[in-house]
């Protein structure tokens, strides 16, 4: 360790990542690249170790394990032509429609790197049909999936802010929806130069397709919500029914196996909790904050780089509800009575950070998926978080 701040760390690697995404590398590698960076420069021995160690806990190992599942889920549901039966729905609407209604569809249902899933769905739809380039795939379907954190309650930082601000999650939700709204239009915005040359008009298949398709993830939602089952539960009810309602056929559930078991995404996965695990150790997220609040920043700006900071170095939504919001609890609120423009503002930064994190999983396990340069595709998700910000100042100023 050469006792550089975590958050200068934190920089250097981030910008090594870039670079190596530009120099070709994928995202195995370019991940690779930046923990050996920030490891380097701003953590110990005993951190290093602490963080290895922290991969066999719980919290660790179960997001392995619902990824498997919910690669599974997937890999059956390509297999015998569920996944075609949603696109094929959505693109009875409207091929353009289709492109991001698959992806935000999807994402209703919370679970971790589920933008995997709709990258299935809609690579031959992306790539064959509509000849987008991958960096442009890969911002779509990572963009259009993630578009109802703000206002869809079975997302944990909804949950976890309701929590610190102690108020129903519908409350919270009927205050943050135009962000939704707002990153939608962001981003058809930044797609539509590209997505204007393609053909717009529907297949022949029937819209109520799109709905028979994805049962499997109304199923899903039903068992976690409706019933309150752990995801563990659910996930394994799911592909139990999955199979016994699809009959597939052996060489169908070997594909589907194939598929859950690529080795690269686990890899990836691997080197992404290491990367918050080291980031935990070296004590980034309290330096982050700590910086931001010993300064004398505009309160606007404050609440929502210190959610956004927080967010882009540990790419999960529920890392900044539980450590930006509790943080910010006293700046946004009153006693009882919010502020609801600095609530807006403390949401979007922690959603949008996220987006941009180079260790979100859903962009890189789509950008390795679709062999995109991550840094195009994060480039695309700036471009897009920058029309979001920009059109959330003109929504809080103007109405």
């Amino acid at each position: 360790m050469l006792g550089v701040s975590p958050l200068l760390g934190f920089a250097a690697g981030y910008m090594v990542l870039v670079i190596a995404s530009i120099k070709g590398r994928g995202a195995l590698e370019s991940i690779a690249y930046m923990i050996a960076v920030y490891a380097v420069l701003s953590v110990s021995i005993g951190g290093f170790v602490g963080a290895l160690v922290d991969l066999t806990s719980w919290n660790d190992v179960r997001t392995l394990v619902y990824i498997y599942m919910s690669m599974t889920i997937a890999g059956l549901m390509k297999e015998t032509g569920l996944l075609d039966s949603i696109v094929k729905g959505a693109s009875a609407v409207g091929r353009r429609f289709s492109f991001a209604a698959v992806p935000a569809m999807i994402g209703l249902l919370p679970m971790p790197g589920g933008a995997l899933v709709s990258a299935v769905a809609m690579k031959r739809k992306y790539m064959d049909e509509a000849r987008l380039n991958p960096e442009w795939a890969t911002f779509i379907n990572h963009w259009f999936r993630h578009v109802w954190v703000p206002s869809w309650p079975l997302f944990q930082s909804i949950v976890i802010t309701s929590s610190v601000f102690r108020i129903d999650p519908s409350l919270l939700v009927l205050h943050t929806w135009p962000i939704t709204v707002l990153a939608i239009l962001a981003g058809a915005l930044v797609s539509y130069p590209l997505l204007r040359r393609v053909n717009g008009r529907g297949g022949g298949s029937r819209a109520g397709d799109m709905v028979r398709g994805a049962w499997p993830f109304i199923l899903l939602a039903v068992l976690v919500f409706g019933f309150r089952l752990s995801l563990l539960y659910a996930l394994s009810l799911t592909i139990v029914l999955l199979v016994v309602w699809t009959r597939p056929s052996y060489r169908a559930c070997v594909g589907a196996l194939k598929f859950a078991s690529n080795y690269k995404i686990y890899v990836i996965l691997l080197e992404a909790l290491l990367f918050k695990n080291l980031l935990v150790e070296s004590g980034a997220p309290r330096e982050m904050m700590t910086t931001f609040l010993s300064r004398n920043i505009y309160v606007g700006l404050l609440v929502y780089l210190v959610p956004f900071v927080l967010g882009l170095s540990a790419g999960g939504e529920n890392f900044f509800a539980a450590t930006a919001m509790p943080l910010l609890k006293d700046v946004i609120s009153a006693g009882s009575a919010i502020n609801w423009d600095l609530m807006l503002l403390a949401y979007a930064g922690g959603y949008l950070g996220v987006m941009a994190s180079p260790v979100h999983l859903c962009i890189v396990f789509t950008s390795d998926y679709y062999n995109a340069k991550m840094a195009t595709a994060l480039a695309l998700v700036l471009a897009a978080i920058a029309v979001t910000t920009a059109l959330l100042y003109a929504f809080i100023t103007l109405i």
